[in-house]
């Protein structure tokens, strides 16, 4: 039976940006904001794991030194087995608008549409692969509703629960390739595209980054990727070569402190920014190849 710590900090709503984004970049897979708490589970079963969490705790401490309002030390830490855990997910995740145009829905949630044109997308939530809620994941679909015309072939790497690929389709791509790094990230990316029938003809593959990605998706016309800002910059050299002329890539998983250093690489590549959005400490930049511009 898989067994997760719970451990939770006191943290004040105005700094939770700021901390989950330090205790992803230090290898957390998810985090739950509360009122005034941060949440994270981390899977005993892992080699290291008290270790990880120490970690954790050192890079808030770091935080804290720099003069951040916050204590670094857990206000609690429990067990959990796998049953616990899905009801404790269930607690804390319902129904989320995350654009004018979108809501997020818990599967196990009855919803109902408040506006005619709102697009559903359905999720059974893991904390390996995101609930679909976070930050980033709002800034990426608003990208997709500002660059999507219709048609468009299109590559989702680092899919993890599926949500951006769904919310593509709502929005009227063509064909989608949905990449994730293992086995396990694919089986989840599946099951949450079954409950979407929009998103019934998305392929999904094991791929880290872009390495497995099959030469017939050569030629996008759109390539997305929400994910972990330690491995956005050896996917930018990948993604270049697979992008049409007039592509666009979309990037977001991106926090204040790394944002400079993200920048510079996709512009070193032959990116150019045509719009970089941001909500609190988190960004997102809508790209195309520097020479489409020029021929503009």
């Amino acid at each position: 039976m898989i067994t997760y710590q719970k451990v939770v900090w006191q943290v004040p709503a105005e700094n939770q940006d700021v901390v989950i984004a330090t205790l992803v970049a230090l290898g957390a897979e998810g985090a739950e904001q509360g009122i005034d708490t941060v949440t994270i589970y981390q899977d005993v079963n892992q080699e290291g794991f008290e270790n990880q969490i120490a970690t954790y705790i050192a890079g808030l401490t770091a935080l804290a030194e720099r003069g951040l309002a916050i204590n670094s030390q857990p206000i609690s830490q429990e067990r959990l087995d796998s049953s616990t855990f899905e009801n404790e997910w269930k607690n804390y995740y319902h129904a989320s608008r995350v654009t004018n145009q979108f809501t997020v829905v818990p599967a196990w949630e009855d919803y109902q549409k408040v506006q005619d044109q709102e697009k559903l997308i359905v999720m059974d939530p893991d904390q390996a692969f995101g609930t679909g809620t976070h930050p980033t994941t709002s800034l990426m679909i608003q990208a997709l509703e500002a660059v999507v015309r219709g048609g468009e072939k299109t590559i989702d790497v680092g899919t993890g629960s599926g949500v951006l690929a769904v919310a593509a389709k709502h929005l009227g791509v063509g064909s989608v390739l949905a990449t994730d790094i293992d086995e396990e990230a694919v089986a989840t990316a599946q099951a949450n595209l079954a409950l979407n029938p929009v998103a019934s003809d998305v392929t999904v593959i094991a791929s880290d980054l872009m390495q497995d990605v099959p030469q017939e998706w050569n030629q996008s016309d759109l390539i997305m990727a929400n994910i972990l800002a330690d491995v956005i910059t050896p996917l930018i050299p990948q993604v270049v070569p697979m992008l049409t002329a007039d592509g666009y890539f979309l990037v977001s998983g991106i926090y204040d402190d790394v944002e400079p250093a993200i920048e510079e690489a996709l512009e070193s590549h032959g990116l150019t920014i045509v719009q970089h959005l941001n909500q609190g400490t988190w960004h997102a930049f809508i790209t195309k190849k520097a020479d489409d511009l020029i021929n503009d």
